[in-house]
């Protein structure tokens, strides 16, 4: 495992994008994507399969607070929602990320929390929690 900041700085920032590319995807067919909240929301009331596929190849399977989002080429991007509202992220998905991307090697988690905490400090991210991370600008 590696343990440069540059490293993970780039997995954040990819991760970032990618939610928004996979999300953008989702959204073609999938109203709901404009929120994780609707989406939860719209499996609980069954409205929305807990798992579904877009005639574009983009994937989602929602998991207790949060959802798995699967671009067609495989890279897989995870948030949950927390008690307050905010779509958040974590190390351990960071690194599953990068996973899915067939990156090698995957920054370690030390370096992950010690980048995303660098991207609170500039105002790129917020720490809603201890070890959870979401943009800067609160999706509610």
């Amino acid at each position: 495992m590696s343990g440069t900041g540059e490293e993970a700085g780039t997995t954040v920032v990819a991760f970032l994008e990618d939610l928004h590319r996979i999300r953008q995807g989702l959204l073609r067919e999938l109203p709901e994507f404009t929120r994780l909240e609707a989406v939860l929301r719209g499996v609980r009331s069954g409205g929305l399969p807990r798992r579904g596929r877009t005639a574009g190849g983009f994937t989602y399977s929602v998991h207790g607070r949060g959802c798995l989002l699967m671009a067609p080429d495989g890279t897989e991007v995870d948030v949950d929602l927390l008690p307050d509202g905010c779509e958040a992220f974590d190390v351990w998905r960071l690194a599953r990320f990068e996973k899915s991307r067939g990156t090698q090697p995957v920054p370690d988690d030390a370096a992950l929390l010690r980048e995303c905490r660098r991207f609170v400090d500039r105002g790129f991210l917020t720490e809603p929690l201890p070890g959870w991370f979401g943009p800067a600008a609160r999706q509610r």
